[in-house]
């Protein structure tokens, strides 16, 4: 099909579609009607072993459902997660990185704690030579709960 649009020549061949009529036949306006729909074609669809509330199951390349037989899921999940956990736990404590990271984090925790010191004393310096009694109260019930 031949089209142009603001002088420009263009080629259109739209994709060709095969089209179903269904089988159901109506009216429209006083006249008989079928209505027309594109064929699907099928996707095939992945095939996955699944767990759904301990229950183990696989999914075909149909899209259909079968359920396995066999050890529960929830043990084989139980036994992975533990495994993974222990090999994680060896890998964190012996790493250069995990002891670099822990470091860098106890030095952070400790400034995070100074720096509140610090303000917390800047705040009771302030209310003593205002001479605010509640507020010092407040304050030094804050400092005894920091430390």
């Amino acid at each position: 099909m031949k089209l142009t649009y603001r002088g420009v020549d263009y080629d259109y061949n739209p994709p060709m579609l095969e089209v179903t009529e269904s089988e159901v036949a109506c009216q429209y306006r006083g006249q008989p009607a079928t209505v027309r729909y594109v064929q699907h074609v099928p996707i095939p669809q992945p095939a996955e072993q699944l767990t759904y509330r301990g229950v183990a199951y696989q999914t075909t390349r149909q899209g259909q459902l079968l359920q396995l037989a066999g050890q529960p899921a929830q043990v084989k999940a139980t036994a992975r997660k533990a495994n993974a956990l222990q090999g994680l736990r060896k890998l964190a404590g012996n790493s250069t990185a995990a002891k670099a990271r822990r470091d860098l984090l106890n030095e952070a925790s400790l400034t995070h704690m100074q720096s509140i010191s610090r303000s917390l004393q800047h705040r009771i310096e302030v209310a003593t030579a205002e001479g605010n009694e509640s507020l010092l109260r407040q304050l030094e019930s804050e400092m005894r709960q920091t430390v």
